[in-house]
């Protein structure tokens, strides 16, 4: 019902305003894809009833899951004049309710609890889903999707994974290092002052690693702590340098992550510019080689008499390079040109004119476009005059963002894998500003109507005592209290029977003694007693009087009355 609702008609939430606290009780006993597919309904539901948790002009009432059980409970007054958080009810029936869900055996189950509680939950609160996750990474099939979703969740709030920080070291690379990758992210967003020494020594032994691809992705882990923390940047440059005498894949990896950074203080490292200069000949990777013809043409003031050099080498090998090392030969050109024309003014114009009829066409437009810009002509106009200020305007230091910052998307779904939108993907909305009226969702209590007997125009009163007995046993009691009852007549005749002959025998026998009313007196109490006694073994239950008994009965009475009369 729940997926053809949201194949339907999921926009319409007014259908769920009843159903929704049923559905947060019922989330438990429902099978494990029904649990799934409620809880992604739940969960945008929320997004729209509820206000948002995350408010930090607020303090936060940790205690307020009282104020589902007590409604009159009284306000907090605190000595802030920020407003206690008090969050609505049935937010926190949703998110208690959901919460055993984590100990399930299915994973599906275990993502679906997880966004619901990095969407709806406090921050403090959301912590509780950090042990499930990595409890789910034991299991080889989903752990791309798990990385995932830890990448996404561990860029935010660090501190969630961190004691659980050695579970995502790397063992093992597989082939396609798409884990491997994930892994490597991780551990950077985990970074910090404290434990960057530990991350950091973990790092020295993949730059190791006979996998290129891996060590080179090591690198770029290092590039990143060592912009996110200032504290380690000139560590990080440092061991970078060092593994400039290393093999071609590893060196230009660490000449790329030298270049950005460098941006972000290059007047402290001119000596890593010059020894870069100098291992130009030894490096043959091409994106490499290009980041260092930037470097030298963009701090070329730094190396005033290598940067000359380097271009030297460059026009005699212009023909046989990249294209990518092509277009930095020629910006390098033009920088020289500006700021040292009297040494490259003839090697700016002899590049120039290689690049004017080289194959590749962006080569040959960014050739005109700076012969334009640098050289002074009738044609130039007043471009030339701003050459130096395009060329040579100080540039922003690059940002190394995560490749698995995806805000934009909800966290376990498909768009959120594929980073782009899927067909059917749903929107999550914003939190409200104020909160819809909780009233929409009480459900009215309807009282069991009575049934009326119509021949007797009164209710009818039900039965009060549970059965303890069949029918059939009914009936047979039924038939025994009746017998009783007759016998309890019969004996009642006989006793009236009995005073009638007593009272004549009294008047004929007027010479009798005390000694025969004695002995009428006890024989009349000992009767009384064992009619009593027979009285109360037939009021008592039993599972069934048989008409045997019935008619001993009688025939024990008729003796009785005989035996009175003899008396």
């Amino acid at each position: 019902v729940v997926v053809a609702f949201e194949e339907v008609c999921p926009d319409r939430i007014d259908l769920i305003h009843k159903n929704y606290r049923k559905l947060c009780n019922l989330l438990v006993d429902v099978e494990e894809w029904g649990q799934v597919v409620i809880i992604s309904m739940l969960t945008r539901y929320a997004r729209t009833q509820f206000t948002s948790p995350w408010k930090e002009d607020a303090v936060f009432d940790e205690n307020n899951e009282k104020t589902f059980y007590d409604s009159d409970s009284e306000e907090k007054k605190g000595p802030t004049e920020a407003k206690p958080y008090m969050m609505d009810p049935d937010h926190r029936l949703l998110l208690r309710n959901t919460k055993p869900l984590l100990q399930s055996r299915n994973t599906a189950v275990v993502m679906s609890v997880a966004q619901l509680y990095w969407h709806l939950a406090p921050k403090h609160e959301v912590s509780v889903v950090t042990k499930s996750l990595v409890r789910l990474l034991r299991s080889h099939e989903v752990q791309y999707i798990v990385l995932q979703n830890i990448a996404t969740m561990s860029i935010q709030r660090k501190g969630m994974f961190e004691p659980y920080m050695k579970s995502f070291y790397v063992r093992s690379t597989d082939p396609t290092h798409i884990k491997t990758l994930k892994q490597l992210e991780i551990l950077t967003n985990l970074a910090n002052e404290a434990n960057i020494s530990t991350i950091l020594r973990e790092f020295q032994t993949y730059v190791k690693s006979q996998d290129k691809a891996f060590a080179a992705a090591t690198i770029q882990a290092i590039g990143r702590c060592a912009t996110n923390i200032s504290e380690v940047t000139d560590t990080c440059l440092n061991g970078l340098v060092l593994l400039l005498s290393n093999r071609d894949t590893v060196v230009a990896e660490s000449v790329v992550v030298i270049k950005k950074l460098l941006q972000t203080q290059p007047t402290q490292h001119s000596e890593i510019i010059k020894h870069m200069a100098k291992l130009f000949d030894n490096i043959t990777v091409p994106m490499a080689r290009a980041s260092i013809l930037w470097l030298m043409g963009e701090y070329c003031d730094r190396v005033p008499k290598i940067a000359p050099d380097v271009l030297r080498k460059m026009a005699k090998i212009f023909t046989t390079e990249e294209d990518i090392v092509k277009l930095q030969t020629v910006n390098l050109a033009a920088k020289l040109y500006l700021t040292n024309s009297k040494q490259t003014k003839l090697l700016t114009q002899y590049i120039l004119n290689l690049g004017k009829y080289d194959q590749n066409y962006d080569i040959r437009d960014r050739t005109r476009f700076i012969r334009q810009l640098i050289v002074p002509s009738e044609k130039s106009g007043a471009l030339n005059k701003y050459a130096r200020r395009i060329l040579l305007a100080p540039k922003p230091a690059p940002v190394l963002e995560s490749a698995f910052k995806r805000d934009r998307f909800q966290l376990g779904t498909l768009s959120h894998s594929l980073n782009v939108k899927a067909s059917g993907y749903q929107e999550l909305s914003d939190w409200p500003a104020v909160a819809p009226d909780p009233s929409v969702r009480n459900v009215e209590v309807i009282e069991p109507v009575k049934e009326w007997a119509p021949s007797l125009g009164k209710a009818k009163q039900p039965k009060s005592d549970a059965k303890f007995y069949s029918d059939d046993e009914e009936k047979e009691e039924e038939g025994s209290e009746r017998s009783s009852s007759e016998d309890d007549s019969s004996s009642s005749s006989d006793s009236g029977s009995e005073e009638e002959s007593s009272e004549e025998s009294e008047k004929t026998s007027s010479g009798s003694g005390g000694s025969s009313s004695g002995s009428e007196k006890s024989s009349s109490d000992s009767e009384s007693e064992q009619r009593q006694k027979k009285k109360t073994k037939k009021r008592t239950r039993k599972p069934a009087a048989s008409d045997d008994q019935a008619s001993s009965s009688a025939t024990e009475s008729s003796s009785e009355s005989e035996s009175d009369s003899g008396s």
